[in-house]
């Protein structure tokens, strides 16, 4: 089999994989909040540090559910711009406008999964803490490790997509220079 055949191949596994991710993810997300209150206490603590009670109600489900898809629709995004890729490189396709148009909107949706992850941090919080008496309601913000490599990964991706753009553009005129 040639390069290009094994890349076809692995492309439209990969492209499977995004495909089962765009599912799961959201469905997953939906699923842990619905059933949270039924979770054991180890899956489940981590969330309740400054919750007054043990159960969440409907409500702050619902908003803790609404306030963790901000981050899962960014991957969702990405899922969707990777999924695209894989599909141009089943087709053959390497080097188009159409696989940079791809690795730009990847870095994008990395730079948005950085931005929705610090923004849906203080709102999971602040609907965690919904139901707590008045004056304890919490909203914290955070940086970590995450968000900052998804920035990181996000530049270089962008970065790439430039150099991509710039290669192609070159082979383009040297194929037009006789």
């Amino acid at each position: 089999m040639s390069n290009l055949g094994k890349i076809r191949t692995v492309s439209k596994t990969f492209r499977g994989l995004c495909t089962l991710s765009l599912v799961a993810l959201p469905l997953g997300t939906v699923l842990f909040w619905a059933g949270f209150n039924a979770l054991p206490q180890t899956m489940s603590a981590p969330f309740l540090i400054n919750v007054t009670t043990p159960t969440l109600g409907w409500e702050a489900r619902a908003m803790a559910c609404a306030a963790s898809m901000l981050p899962v629709g960014a991957l969702c995004y990405g899922f969707v711009c990777l999924r695209r890729l894989f599909g141009l490189y089943m087709e053959g396709r390497i080097f188009s406008p159409a696989n940079v148009a791809c690795y730009r909107r990847l870095g994008r949706s990395l730079l948005f999964w950085a931005a929705a992850q610090f923004l849906g941090g203080p709102l999971l919080t602040l609907a965690l803490t919904s139901a707590n008496p008045p004056g304890q309601h919490m909203i914290t913000i955070g940086v970590g490790s995450g968000e900052l490599t998804a920035l990181f990964l996000g530049g270089v991706v962008l970065l790439v997509s430039w150099v991509m753009d710039e290669g192609r553009r070159l082979e383009e005129d040297q194929l037009l220079t006789i």
